[in-house]
């Protein structure tokens, strides 16, 4: 289920992405969801805006890549959005436990009129009526032209869009909103409290059979919440496991986990201390995993491995794309081929070039 926003078709994310209004903080709202879901997924992003970890990381990341703050002020004038600011929040959900048949509907403030200029310019761009609302369904193009994937979207409101892979989908999910049909209970298999200050809720009464995550193979359901709040970032995931013997293996698969983590980073007290924040409870069929930690902590380990993560970028020769010769990818002369250290393309003096295999 992880993977459901980057098995949607790209245009939908894109759009989505680039969707919303700086509004109060917008946890999970049940009544977006349909009553016999078997999964959700929610991504808030006024609790990214609000994360001391994210806000940080932000800050050091433009300072490793100077041009990314330039890239989405491009991205922001073209489409009349801006997801630094106006992204409010991302609901996902399905009516059976394969991620491609699931919707998405996003939240915000959208230049609706431009949007549908755009998807009418669209590969096989059509229309279609549901009481009030107008469908647009399309063929986007993969990478680079490969491969094609059907997309279906549709504005609710002029704040709420809707998308899904066909029309059914977007239709069903646009009658619980209009609450021509149930929408999930707050005391059902998807329901109950969420976690202040969650960024990321993920919950499944049910669990694809086919997934290829080990742990989950033998699972029945799950529950997880990560994000943070009054300073403190937090990681809490529950699991239904099949019988006690697999929650046994979870912990076991998790304390595994934890002693690599001891092996790899024994020699940094601050590391360490996160590494052994992790806790684990086992009670019958049921596998509990807690984490807590001061966000500030937090944000200087992510710090860290960033710097850690240029340092090797930097001994590949800018094999990413990245200028080997100023430490930066891309300061103004690397955006002009020009880098005042270096003689390469980019300013980097042996930048290889990408492969189609390397994505």
């Amino acid at each position: 289920m992880n993977r459901l926003l980057a098995r949607l078709p790209a245009a939908a994310l894109a759009a989505a992405l680039l969707s919303a209004a700086p509004l109060a903080a917008a946890p999970l709202d049940l009544a977006t969801v349909a009553g016999d879901a078997k999964w959700l997924m929610h991504f808030d992003m006024d609790a990214v805006r609000d994360s001391v970890v994210v806000k940080r990381a932000w800050e050091k990341m433009q300072k490793m890549h100077p041009h990314a703050g330039g890239m989405l002020d491009m991205a922001a004038k073209m489409s009349g959005m801006d997801p630094r600011k106006d992204l409010r929040d991302v609901t996902a959900w399905g009516l059976d436990t394969d991620k491609r048949n699931g919707v998405m509907i996003v939240r915000g403030k959208v230049n609706r009129e431009m949007l549908e200029k755009m998807v009418a310019k669209a590969a096989d761009h059509k229309t279609m009526e549901h009481r009030t609302h107008m469908l647009h369904a399309w063929t986007h193009k993969g990478w680079r032209g490969r491969g094609g994937e059907n997309v279906v979207g549709a504005f609710h409101r002029d704040d709420v869009l809707v998308f899904g892979r066909t029309p059914e989908k977007v239709k069903a999910a646009l009658d619980v909103l209009d609450g021509k049909a149930a929408a999930a209970a707050g005391d059902g298999p998807l329901g109950g409290r969420v976690r202040p200050g969650s960024i990321l809720v993920a919950r499944a009464a049910a669990v694809d059979p086919d997934t290829k995550c080990p742990v989950l193979k033998q699972g029945r359901a799950f529950r997880v919440a990560m994000g943070e709040s009054e300073g403190k970032s937090f990681y809490r995931a529950r699991l239904q496991m099949e019988s006690p013997a697999a929650a046994d293996a979870v912990e076991d698969v998790v304390e595994g986990f934890v002693a690599l983590g001891r092996l790899r980073w024994g020699d940094d007290a601050d590391a360490l201390r996160l590494v052994n924040a992790v806790e684990i409870d086992v009670a019958g069929d049921s596998c509990t995993i807690a984490w807590d930690a001061e966000a500030e902590r937090v944000a200087q380990a992510v710090e860290r491995a960033m710097d850690e993560w240029q340092k090797r970028h930097r001994s590949r020769g800018g094999r990413w794309g990245g200028c080997s010769a100023c430490d930066k990818d891309g300061c103004e002369g690397c955006g002009k081929g020009e880098c005042p250290m270096g003689k390469g393309k980019n300013g980097s003096r042996d930048e290889k070039p990408l492969r189609d295999d390397e994505f």
